[in-house]
């Protein structure tokens, strides 16, 4: 994957198998806290999870057939059979039974609440966040900014295309208002995840000593920013025919618009706020047509 000169830009590993889930899978049927842990990482209750993450490949990636009018359901379809079944296709030496999984889960909305955790935070987000944690050296290489900008972004729009979490956290997000497991797990993700890219972007804008324009956060900087990549990822798995990713240059919208949004943002030593900017280039846009 081509990067900027001297800054080779390493792809990201999807697996998530050596991923310590004991502050993931925090639902399972043990009192001390060290059996917990050990059991969260099991073998057999990853398979159990990522069982449930090939169902949620399959629901994704199953083709439609003409004349089919049936609605695709929500959680329904990771049934605790479908989650067996799915486990023995794939790991049969780990001889996965309704026995074991109780053992672990006493309730199937304890599983559930697991999986929504690991689905966004171990397989897609997991990801997101080594991801602005690794940009900074590259954003702050001095060698082209706006270049590496672009690269970061297509390398986060990227991982929408390459994983099928980012379509359960779009289901997630549906099911959300009426289930508070689905809620919950969304809020934490989206705190995690938050947390991470506005550490990137203080770090980022300290080693360029920059500033917001009054009336402007990080926080506000890192919502629309996270909304903006969001809205392009749906485009994205839409199928759309619009110029969102360039794979020649590696670059994307979300490029564009993170450039966009700086220069409004940052303070260009004027001291004004983004809504007197937009006044007085509004009125001198209007001086210079009407002269």
């Amino acid at each position: 994957m081509n990067s900027l000169p001297g800054k080779p830009f390493k792809p990201l590993d999807p697996s998530a198998d050596q991923m310590d889930l004991s502050g993931i899978v925090t639902n399972l049927k043990r009192v001390r806290a060290r059996s917990r842990m050990k059991l969260a990482n099991d073998s057999l209750t990853r398979a159990f999870l990522d069982a449930a993450l090939g169902l949620t490949e399959d629901l994704f990636s199953a083709p439609s057939v003409a004349g089919d009018e049936e609605v695709r359901p929500t959680m329904s379809y990771l049934s605790k059979p479908k989650i067996l079944n799915k486990t023995q296709q794939n790991h049969p030496n780990l001889v996965p039974t309704e026995a074991k999984f109780r053992d672990r889960w006493a309730a199937h909305q304890h599983f559930l609440a697991d999986f929504i955790s690991y689905a966004l935070t171990a397989r897609h987000w997991s990801l997101q966040i080594a991801l602005a944690r690794r940009s900074e050296e590259l954003l702050t290489s001095g060698a082209d900014f706006s270049k590496a900008v672009h690269e970061v972004a297509y390398e986060d729009l990227k991982l929408v295309l390459d994983l099928p979490a980012y379509r359960f956290q779009l289901l997630a997000v549906a099911s959300s208002a009426a289930d508070t497991v689905a809620s919950d797990a969304l809020s934490s993700m989206y705190a995690t995840l938050s947390d991470a890219w506005c550490k990137l972007y203080v770090r980022v804008f300290d080693h360029y000593g920059v500033r917001f324009r009054p009336g402007v956060s990080i926080e506000m900087f890192n919502i629309i920013l996270q909304s903006t990549a969001e809205g392009l990822g749906m485009r994205l798995l839409a199928g759309v025919d619009e110029p969102i990713l360039n794979h020649q240059e590696k670059s994307s919208l979300l490029g564009t618009a993170a450039l966009a949004l700086m220069l409004a943002f940052l303070d260009a030593g004027d001291g004004m706020t983004l809504e007197d900017l937009a006044e007085g280039a509004l009125s001198r846009f209007q001086q210079t047509t009407s002269a």
